[in-house]
């Protein structure tokens, strides 16, 4: 079944172009495969995060769906990994 909840795993703040850890459920506003690079609001900023699984079914996000944001914008990966400049995919 396709969903709208995604999980991401933000970039290491120390280790630039790696992404591991704990793993975050957002919404998403626009459509995304396993890998993509987005950019995701946090509390206080928003960070460089990979897509890490889709279609995340709601049972499993039930207790913190009303905490979940929104991601909405992505950016290119093979842009980003080869040379570090951030360049939003268009819409």
């Amino acid at each position: 079944m396709q969903t709208n909840i995604i999980s991401v795993k933000y970039e290491d703040n120390f280790e630039k172009k790696t992404f591991s850890g704990k793993a975050y459920s957002y919404y998403t506003a626009i459509p995304v495969k396993v890998g993509d690079l987005v950019i995701a609001p946090t509390a206080f900023v928003e960070k460089i995060a990979r897509v890490s699984t889709i279609d995340i079914p709601e049972e499993q996000v039930e207790s913190i769906k009303p905490y979940l944001k929104t991601v909405e914008r992505e950016i290119d990966k093979e842009k980003y990994l080869q040379t570090g400049e951030i360049v939003e995919k268009a819409a």
